[in-house]
C-alpha cells in the first residue's frame, strides 16, 4: 500500500496546511490522493457529529466520499479503551478502504509524537510500524540544540521509514542559522532531503469570519467581505484613511490589517459590546469595510485570539497554493513528492 505518514514533533508545527500543500502537489501531478485521520485530540460538532476538523477539511478539498466516522474513526480516547492489537488492525483495514480508488493515502498523526499517545495509550511509532508506512516529519523551528534533538530522536526510533523532513516556522533572523548550522548537523547523522519553510504572514493569517466566530462577533456590515485575510490586528488608527479617520475617536475598537503588500483595511471590530452610532455606520459602508461588534474588551479579545489555534477551511487554499510557491523556490516540494511516489 501506498501511505504517507505526516508527523509532527510538537503543536503548532503547520502538519495541517503542509499536508494540503502535498495533497495539492500530488493532484498537479495527476495523482488520486486520499486522507486518513486515526485519532482526533481536537473534536469538534459538524451537522450534529462528532469529528476531528482536519477530517472534515480533506473530505471536503478531496471530494472523499466515505463518511467522517469512517476518515477518523476514533474521536474520544474512552472510544479505543481495550486491545491495542484489536484497534491498530481496525486501523490497518481503515487505512486499506479509504486507500482504494487512491494513487496514495496521507495519515494525519498526532500534534506530537513524543507526548500525544498517552491521550490514547497508541503512540505514532506503533502506527507507523502496523501500517509500514513511509514519513514526512514536520517540525517546528526552535532553538538550535531542541530542533536537533526532536529529529534526532524521531531518527532513531523510524530512521528507515522517514522520507523527509520539513522545519517550518523559520524566524527570518534564524534562516541562515538553519542553513549553515542545523541542516549540516543532521546531515552529518545520516539525515538528508531536508528542508524549511521561513515564517510568512501569508500562511498565518486569518480569514475575518474565522475571528469573528472565536470572538462570537456580531456582523454590523459587511457580511460579503468575511473571507477577507487578517495578517496584523492593532489598537491603533496610524492605517486609517479617509472616512475611517472617525475611528480616531473611538477607543473601543480593534483594527484588522490585511495582506502585507498593502496593508489594507480588512475590517474593524467594535469591543466593549458598543453599538455604532449613524456616522461610524455611514462611514464604513462608504469605505467597504467590514464592521464587526464584540462584547470583550480589546485586550481580552486579542488575548482569546492570540491563545486560540488558528483553523483551516476550504476558502484558505491559497494558503496552500502560496506554501508550495515558498517550497518551490529552492526545489524542496518536488523532492519531497519524489521521494514518496
Amino acid at each position: 500500500m501506498s501511505l504517507v505518514y505526516i508527523s509532527s514533533t510538537g503543536y503548532h508545527a503547520g502538519q495541517t496546511l503542509i499536508t494540503w500543500t502535498i495533497a495539492e502537489r500530488l493532484r498537479a501531478k495527476g495523482l488520486n490522493p486520499g486522507f486518513f485521520k486515526p485519532f482526533c485530540a481536537d473534536p469538534v460538532l459538524i451537522n450534529g457529529i462528532r469529528t476531528d476538523p482536519d477530517a472534515f477539511l480533506f473530505r471536503e478539498i478531496l471530494n472523499i466520499r466515505e463518511p467522517l466516522e469512517k476518515i477518523c474513526p476514533f474521536t474520544d480516547p474512552e472510544s479505543i479503551a481495550g486491545n491495542q492489537n484489536q484497534i491498530l488492525d481496525i486501523i490497518k483495514k481503515s487505512a486499506g478502504h479509504l486507500l482504494s480508488g487512491r494513487d496514495l493515502l496521507l495519515i494525519m498523526g498526532s500534534k506530537d509524537i513524543f507526548f500525544d499517545g498517552d491521550l490514547y495509550s497508541i503512540p505514532d511509532v506503533s502506527v507507523i510500524s502496523e501500517l509500514n508506512a513511509d514519513v514526512i516529519l514536520v517540525h517546528r523551528c526552535r532553538k538550535i540544540s531542541t530542533t536537533l534533538y526532536s529529529i534526532l530522536s524521531v531518527h532513531s526510533l523510524i530512521n528507515k521509514k522517514i522520507k523527509g523532513i520539513i522545519i517550518n516556522r523559520v524566524p527570518p533572523d534564524r534562516v541562515e542559522e538553519v542553513e549553515r548550522l542545523i541542516i549540516p548537523a543532521l546531515n552529518e547523522k545520516g539525515i538528508y532531503n531536508i528542508s524549511f519553510i521561513p515564517e510568512d504572514p501569508k500562511l498565518s493569517s486569518r480569514r475575518l469570519e474565522e475571528i469573528c466566530a472565536i470572538l462570537d462577533g456580531k456582523v454590523i456590515f459587511g457580511e460579503d467581505f468575511l473571507n477577507n485575510p487578517v495578517e496584523r490586528m492593532s489598537v491603533g488608527t496610524t492605517n486609517l484613511s479617509g472616512d475611517l479617520l472617525l475611528f480616531k475617536r473611538v477607543y473601543n475598537k480593534i483594527i484588522l490589517l490585511g495582506p502585507s503588500n498593502d496593508f489594507g483595511i480588512a475590517g474593524i471590530i467594535l469591543t466593549g459590546g458598543k453599538e455604532p452610532g449613524r456616522q461610524i455606520l455611514e462611514a464604513v459602508k462608504k469605505s467597504n469595510i467590514p464592521l464587526i461588534s464584540i462584547k470583550e474588551n480589546s485586550l481580552e479579545a486579542l488575548e482569546r485570539l492570540e491563545n486560540t489555534t488558528p483553523s483551516l477551511s476550504p476558502a484558505d487554499r491559497i494558503k496552500a497554493v502560496h506554501c508550495a510557491g515558498i517550497m518551490d523556490r529552492n526545489g524542496s516540494l518536488n523532492k519531497l513528492i519524489d521521494s514518496i511516489i
